[in-house]
């Protein structure tokens, strides 16, 4: 961790500090101070109420209830901090002007285990002074894989955003600039619906250098865990990957039908009574296996297997809900022959 500027004048190890800022560099400096210390460090800029629910949430989640929540104000009223003076002739301020820029690495956290992040994604979150993480994929083992890291959660819901995108971009971009090593951990792939080429291009247009460590998106990793191949000799050659989020539309769904292959649907759990019905309408054999994977490589990983006539009303049945896998083509008939393979992983 670089060096910081701010002392702590009593120890703060094992805590928990739910830090309020205002994305300066003064914000980041203290939260460092707070983590080499050995707290845990949770920077928010939500309302107190909404932020309590999400740490008791987090907590719960890591195993920390027994740990203590702090809190600290914007103005750092409410615990004792000390700054050190200024060497002869350094303005007071902000802090030190960093003598090396920062930079913010892309990172793609995969599916869900922290196994599957590559060598580049550990050696990147591990080096991090800063983490902007999702909620998906290893985003929750940041406190294990980075515990000295300042962990700003942005993680997106279906109908909430803990931090809308504009405010994203403009965090990394003031922390890059105040010398931060800086972390945009993603799930699965940062290129594929995670919206990395709108940050790259943001930063870059303001000057920080970025740098893009890839993922395994969970497009492909989820259904191979249940035996299901994206392609296949004999059987399909193609494999068209779709965001959900808006249900296909005729067209899209007839161009699917004419080209054939494997379809996986990301983020298409509440459109997928309306996919389901533009395929058929299309001419898609209602026979046609279909599979929903739900929280895939997590320990309450569940699967559907069915056909496109019915996968839709069992997959409600089920209670699947996002975030889920949806797999539609003869491939996802090849669950039944790989089983043995991937039960037991």
């Amino acid at each position: 961790m670089r060096p910081t500027a701010f002392h702590l004048e009593r120890s703060w190890q094992g805590r928990t500090v739910d830090q309020e800022t205002a994305g300066r560099p003064l914000s980041w400096q203290a939260a460092q101070a707070f983590a080499a210390e050995g707290a845990h460090v949770i920077l928010d800029t939500d309302e107190p109420q909404r932020r309590a629910q999400r740490f008791d949430a987090l907590a719960r989640e890591q195993g920390l209830q027994d740990t203590v929540l702090q809190w600290a104000t914007r103005d750092f009223g409410t615990i004792t901090i000390r700054e050190e003076a200024p060497r002869s002739g350094e303005p007071m301020g902000e802090g030190p002007t960093p003598s090396v820029p920062g930079s913010v690495a892309l990172v793609g956290s995969g599916p869900g285990d922290p196994e599957l992040l590559t060598l580049a994604a550990m050696r990147a979150i591990a080096e991090a002074d800063v983490i902007f993480a999702d909620r998906l994929g290893a985003a929750g083992d940041c406190l294990r894989l980075a515990p000295g890291s300042l962990i700003v959660d942005v993680g997106k819901k279906p109908g909430h955003h803990s931090m809308i995108q504009e405010l994203i971009n403009e965090q990394m971009t003031v922390f890059a600039r105040a010398g931060a090593r800086v972390v945009r951990l993603k799930g699965g792939d940062p290129f594929i619906f995670g919206r990395g080429s709108e940050e790259w291009q943001h930063l870059a247009e303001n000057g920080i250098r970025v740098d893009v460590v890839p993922g395994i998106t969970s497009a492909l990793a989820v259904p191979a865990r249940a035996g299901i191949p994206a392609t296949h000799r004999g059987i399909t050659r193609a494999v068209t990957i779709i965001s959900g989020h808006e249900a296909i539309d005729g067209a899209e769904a007839a161009a699917l039908v004419q080209l054939g292959g494997s379809v996986m649907i990301l983020m298409g759990m509440g459109t997928l009574p309306l996919t389901q019905r533009a395929l058929l309408e299309a001419g898609l054999d209602p026979a046609t296996p279909a599979s929903v994977i739900h929280r895939g490589f997590h320990g309450d990983e569940a699967r559907c297997h069915r056909t496109l006539a019915a996968v839709a009303q069992d997959a409600a049945d089920a209670g699947l809900t996002s975030p889920s896998i949806i797999v539609i083509g003869e491939v996802a008939g090849l669950h039944t022959t790989t089983a043995d393979i991937t039960d037991g992983l």
